[in-house]
């Protein structure tokens, strides 16, 4: 066959991998980026300080993130103050 029939062997629908059902809200993904973002920069401030071995955040950053100087003491302590979460 040679793949002459590949699209009866293609998943559909929910049981495609990237089926996407709507099940988040705009908040949910909103706090999702934070978190996300407060974490990416908690690592930089790692790396910084020598605690980590590698870098090992792959792929692509969530919007918003800002790769700050952490030998510039203004932007660690943006960078710190930024981890803060303002939702408590």
């Amino acid at each position: 066959m040679h793949g002459a029939h590949k699209s009866r062997n293609v998943l559909r629908g929910v049981n495609h991998p990237q089926y996407k059902n709507g099940e988040r809200t705009k908040e949910a993904e909103t706090e999702h980026r934070r978190a996300a973002i407060a974490l990416l920069t908690l690592q930089d401030v790692g790396d910084s300080i020598g605690m980590f071995n590698s870098h090992i955040a792959k792929g692509r950053k969530p919007a918003g993130y800002i790769k700050y100087d952490m030998n510039n003491p203004v932007e660690l302590a943006y960078a710190i103050l930024s981890t803060i979460s303002k939702n408590k």
